[in-house]
């Protein structure tokens, strides 16, 4: 198949490639989160629990494809690929794909040896772009006060995600370093962040979906941090009490994420609320508190249909050919 690009030449589709965003690995995580938060809050549900299958099964299968055609885009649009990597912005989305993989191994826990895989390659990739992404916030000098944004905890809230399927697989005190690493710099960054969203200009109307990136740390944390301990002491449940205000805010502010029109960055929406859906399932089973149980409830349902609301529009933007572009 062929399109036709701005000078009316016929182009291979395969061509576009070069222009494949590594943010759409975004997909991925929202995908798997909400396939573990419906496992989480709907155990005994099998309508909802073949939700979370279908979801996991299709996050799988769109993983794979996603690796064969970035990988493509690395080998044969090396040029195109290192101006991603250099991005100021995007260079923050490059661990959506170790989180992919990390999520992944958490899901098919039950298949031991593709967790393990799965998990390894995450963390390792994890750890490599935790060090390539800080090391380029302390050396390089373009960054601004304005690059700022809540995609900067994508590569931290990737070191809190570890534990999910490491501490399962026995991995306590890798999990732990980890886990230490992404704890100690959420604190950081939150304060660089919101000291950017109060005394600095508004977020691009197309990064404004990625406000709901804030419930992230705190929910994944927890749940990590339970799994770790082994139990919900006063520090979790101080990190979920953090996490469920979180969501009140931006619950509170529902209209204006409301008048958004699509972007490929509104599944940043996804992930974070099917976090806290399963934060709030774990935190409603240790404590035997109904109202989290229940709220984990109604979010999941909620997020299940803004997925399929997600997907539709993915779907249409792709036809459009509005993914594969170059950055305007």
């Amino acid at each position: 198949m062929e399109n036709l690009n701005q000078e009316g030449k016929q182009i291979p589709s395969i061509a576009k490639i070069a222009h494949m965003p590594v943010t759409l690995f975004s997909i991925i995580m929202g995908l798997t989160g909400a396939a573990i938060a419906c496992r989480k809050a709907f155990p005994d549900l099998l309508l909802l629990q073949s939700a979370g299958f279908l979801f996991g099964v299709l996050s799988s299968l769109l993983l794979a494809t996603f690796l064969v055609m970035y990988g493509w885009k690395i080998l044969r649009h090396n040029d195109e690929f290192l101006h991603e990597l250099k991005h100021p912005v995007r260079i923050n989305f490059f661990p959506t794909i170790s989180i992919s993989l990390l999520l992944q191994s958490a899901y098919w826990a039950s298949w031991h040896d593709a967790a393990l895989a799965l998990w390894s390659v995450g963390a390792s990739l994890q750890l490599l772009f935790t060090l390539y992404i800080m090391s380029n916030w302390i050396h390089r000098d373009h960054f601004t006060i304005t690059h700022t944004n809540p995609a900067w905890f994508i590569p931290i809230v990737g070191n809190i995600v570890v534990p999910l399927g490491g501490v399962p697989l026995g991995f306590h005190e890798i999990s732990l370093f980890f886990f230490s690493i992404g704890l100690i710099f959420w604190f950081s960054l939150l304060t660089i962040v919101l000291y950017r969203l109060f005394f600095h200009e508004s977020l691009p109307e197309k990064l404004m979906p990625t406000m709901f990136i804030l419930l992230a740390p705190p929910s994944i944390g927890f749940i990590s941090y339970s799994e770790i301990a082994s139990s919900s002491d006063l520090f979790a449940h101080v990190i979920y009490y953090f996490a469920l205000f979180v969501f009140i805010l931006l619950m509170y502010n529902t209209f204006t994420f409301l008048k958004l029109k699509f972007f490929l960055s509104s599944w940043a929406y996804s992930f974070p609320l099917a976090a806290f859906s399963a934060a709030s399932a774990m935190f409603a089973d240790a404590t035997g508190n109904i109202i989290p149980y229940y709220l984990a409830k109604i979010v999941v349902c909620a997020l299940i249909v803004l997925i399929i609301w997600l997907i539709s529009m993915t779907v249409q933007s792709f036809y459009k050919g509005e993914i594969f572009t170059p950055e305007k």
